[in-house]
């Protein structure tokens, strides 16, 4: 009996406890809700001029202390937009690698031989009142945002990489550029086309730079399979001009059955996979596609 009377005792403690714990994770939650509503009560808090005292100890004099708090990290002076790190283009508290250093700009001021806040931002114009040019990269305003990463990263390292360039200056297949593709680089010289592999469907490798997609092209739809009447036409074009026409693994009609994929020597141009590979839209072949698939003359 006494059993039974303590058991409800106990659980009531237990769940009166959970209920305490949660409560105060809710009032955590709630205080760090009502801090980041305080920010935004603030005008964005940068461009008013009205705020010193959240970072610095007393008035900064140009020229002497900055009087920062926290001992001047940056980490927490810019709390707010550290709170969802992922989301920021660049990272902070970090040391240049010897290559970047070589070529950092002596107008980008480093923290302890580590990139912060400061180094991109000229935080002194954030704290200033302003209605206009309200922009704090140091060295602003640029033409585009981009033009200040330059400063330090290589632009070339940061071209969009265009699949169709597949060949060094030097003659050489570049292999990489070969592997946006396929899953192994193809033996350009006596691959068949069925022997080629590549990374899923046709289609949507072409797909994920060329933004094309249904009535393609004259208005029609022409990823689909090619009826008994146009693939023996075809089959036609194929032993009368020398060229290639492939279908998808399931028959169908996609990209490269009309369009040559490869640049201009890249697979030896006696070979029917290169025809096509100089011409306009790099059509396999050139001016007649429609009207020999479709005998239209």
């Amino acid at each position: 009996m006494k059993r039974l009377l303590i058991l409800p005792i106990v659980l009531f403690f237990f769940v009166s406890c959970i209920s305490l714990e949660q409560t105060k994770q809710e009032d955590k939650s709630l205080s760090e809700f009502a801090a980041r509503e305080k920010v935004k009560e603030k005008d964005a808090y940068h461009y008013t001029g009205k705020y010193c005292t959240d970072c610095h100890e007393q008035a900064p004099q140009r020229g002497g202390s900055r009087y920062l708090k926290h001992g001047g990290d940056y980490n927490l002076l810019c709390k707010c937009h550290l709170e969802a790190p992922n989301s920021y283009i660049h990272p902070v508290d970090i040391k240049p690698s010897k290559e970047k250093e070589e070529r950092f700009p002596p107008d980008l001021p480093l923290q302890d031989e580590k990139v912060t806040c400061i180094t991109c931002h000229d935080i002194y114009r954030q704290c200033q009142r302003r209605t206009v040019d309200k922009f704090s990269l140091r060295g602003a305003p640029y033409a585009r945002r981009t033009d200040f990463c330059f400063k330090c990263h290589y632009k070339k390292s940061y071209g969009k990489l265009d699949p169709h360039t597949q060949l060094e200056e030097n003659g050489e297949t570049r292999v990489k550029v070969c592997l946006y593709c396929h899953t192994e680089k193809p033996d350009e010289i006596r691959a068949r086309f069925e022997d080629v592999k590549f990374y899923g469907d046709l289609a949507m490798l072409c797909q994920r730079c060329h933004m094309i997609r249904g009535n393609h092209s004259g208005n029609f739809n022409h990823m689909v399979k090619p009826s008994p009447e146009i693939l023996a036409n075809m089959t036609l074009m194929e032993e009368k001009f020398g060229i290639i026409l492939p279908l998808d693994a399931d028959g169908k009609m996609t990209c490269i059955t009309c369009h040559n994929p490869h640049q201009k020597g890249v697979i030896p141009p006696e070979r029917a996979a290169a025809k096509g590979a100089d011409s306009k839209f790099r059509h396999r072949l050139p001016d007649r596609m429609c009207i020999e698939c479709h005998q239209m003359a």
